[in-house]
């Protein structure tokens, strides 16, 4: 039979009866590795105090080594006050223990529940970046479209403006008749783009005089 890995009773500073209480042994044997699974101290030592055939310890002195310590009833009593106050803590280790666990894992839980939330309130920033990048897109396509139409109006000014110019001749942005013809241009004239008198190439011809035929003229 394998031996216990672990001993719970402290058998060297008990009374020397305590070795030849069996109950103590079994209870032993029972609570730790091989017969029981791996654990920690606690769970051994919760195990050890809960045996049945220790449960009389709780009560008295009687039940449990009467048959070791006959001749020995004030080391019986030490073996029974030994295991009350051992029991007494591991009682209170196991609610520490317990209370410990309950703490962390509500404080994880709760840890969880504020880190959670809608998705809104975990990706504002994000949407708002969105937002400005949506927005700033269609001011830019706005501001392209009046400055186009800008331009188209005034090109179709210009080239209403610059009919009819000689090749060389140009109306700059500005209005101005540009080229190297456009000094001597008549296009600068008063007359040629404005209301004004006109010089005189542009004076109308006197009318020609019809000369009257008549019948005794004839030959």
């Amino acid at each position: 039979m394998a031996q216990p890995v672990t001993t719970v009773v402290p058998f060297t500073s008990l009374p020397s009866c305590a070795v030849r209480c069996g109950p103590l042994y079994d209870a032993n044997g029972a609570c730790v590795p091989p017969a029981a699974p791996q654990a920690d101290d606690t769970t051994y030592d919760k195990c050890f105090c809960s045996y049945s055939k220790l449960a009389p310890f709780s009560q008295g002195t009687a039940g449990v080594c009467d048959t070791a310590c006959t001749n020995d009833a004030a080391g019986l009593g030490s073996i029974q006050g030994w295991f009350t106050s051992f029991c007494d803590r591991a009682a209170a280790a196991t609610t520490s223990s317990s209370s410990s666990s309950s703490s962390t894992s509500g404080a994880s839980s709760g840890s969880d529940s504020s880190g959670g939330g809608d998705w809104l309130s975990t990706h504002w920033k994000w949407v708002i970046m969105i937002v400005i990048v949506v927005v700033g897109i269609a001011g830019i396509w706005v501001g392209a479209c009046i400055w186009r139409r800008k331009y188209l109006k005034k090109k179709d000014r210009m080239y209403e403006l610059g009919k009819g110019l000689p090749s060389n001749v140009a109306i700059n942005t500005q209005g101005n008749l540009v080229g190297p013809g456009a000094r001597d241009s008549n296009y600068s004239n008063p007359g040629a783009f404005m209301s004004g008198s006109g010089g005189a190439a542009y004076n109308e011809k006197p009318k020609k005089e019809r000369k009257k035929w008549t019948v005794t003229q004839r030959t």
